[in-house]
């Protein structure tokens, strides 16, 4: 039985000497449902870990399982637009190709290849 492991690397490891093999660790938010179960269980919106390079750290498990308990989690949020950052952007961009083209009229005004057109009247 999966549940007899007892921390993340032996779940996923499994034990031979028990024939215990095809399990994965279930992590849960609140903790009640965090364990070792078999491949086949259902979830219920935890995290189901098969590699040993995703157990996180947890009361039952030993330091090689990842992080400590003590550590904080980060905390990803979804990227949303930033109106403020679009603005900027567009003063960027604008500004950038007004000095361009201030540069340039200065330059084409420094050519000393410029000929002016002689009329001669008829």
């Amino acid at each position: 039985d999966c549940s007899q492991l007892m921390s993340c690397t032996d779940c996923i490891s499994g034990d031979s000497s028990m024939n215990i093999t095809g399990c994965v660790w279930r992590q849960c938010d609140n903790g009640n449902d965090t364990g070792c179960v078999a491949s086949s269980e259902e979830s219920q919106g935890c995290s189901l870990y098969n590699d040993t390079a995703m157990c996180i750290g947890n009361p039952g498990s030993s330091n090689s399982d990842g992080p400590s308990p003590t550590e904080p989690v980060p905390v990803y949020k979804q990227a949303n637009f930033d109106l403020s950052s679009f603005i900027g952007g567009i003063i960027l961009v604008l500004g950038a190709q007004a000095g361009i083209f201030f540069i340039m009229k200065f330059v084409k005004s420094r050519d000393s290849t410029y000929e002016t057109l002689i009329l001669e009247p008829q």
